[in-house]
């Protein structure tokens, strides 16, 4: 006779499961995916650089925000599976993440275009930290499939405190 108990655990965590699914694919990943909606970008000013802040699918952190922050100015969040863009002057800007605990220097070029991806990470300092590293183009290009393009904007103003 088939245990009771077991099957109704598996029957519970295949819900769950499906629940997460579900969640990654349509949570917080409300925008269009990037490579339909790139298209849509509006081009960019030969006196202007762009940056590109995104983050990888991970089922683990899909309601875990991050703030992109960027000279000391709050400019966006970002969620699990969702790329932001942010156009700003030429030249060195810093990059502001955990708390203003760690730093980025960034340079970005006229017409020049900088992708960043932030990783929830678990570092000597604290579990869930966030890193950031600069991605190349091309590397970033491959990774933004499945990533879904937001509208840059602060969702979670708990975030800042």
């Amino acid at each position: 006779m088939p245990n009771f108990k077991h099957f109704l655990s598996y029957q519970v965590g295949a819900k769950l499961g499906l629940l997460v699914v579900a969640l990654v694919l349509v949570g917080c990943a409300s925008g269009e995916p990037y490579g339909t909606a790139k298209s849509k970008i509006p081009a960019l000013k030969s006196d202007m650089g762009r940056i590109f802040v995104y983050r990888s699918i991970n089922p683990f952190a899909v309601f875990k925000p991050r703030l992109f922050k960027l000279d000391g100015k709050n400019i966006g969040d970002t969620f699990a599976s969702t790329i932001i863009y942010h156009d700003v002057t030429p030249g060195k800007h810093v990059v502001n993440y955990n708390s203003g605990r760690s730093n980025l220097t960034i340079n970005v070029s006229a017409g020049g275009k900088v992708y960043l991806k932030y990783s929830i990470v678990s570092d000597t300092v604290a579990v869930g930290n966030t890193a950031v590293e600069i991605i190349d183009s091309k590397t970033a290009e491959g990774e933004l499939t499945g990533i879904h393009l937001v509208e840059t904007m602060i969702r979670n103003p708990d975030e800042i405190k």
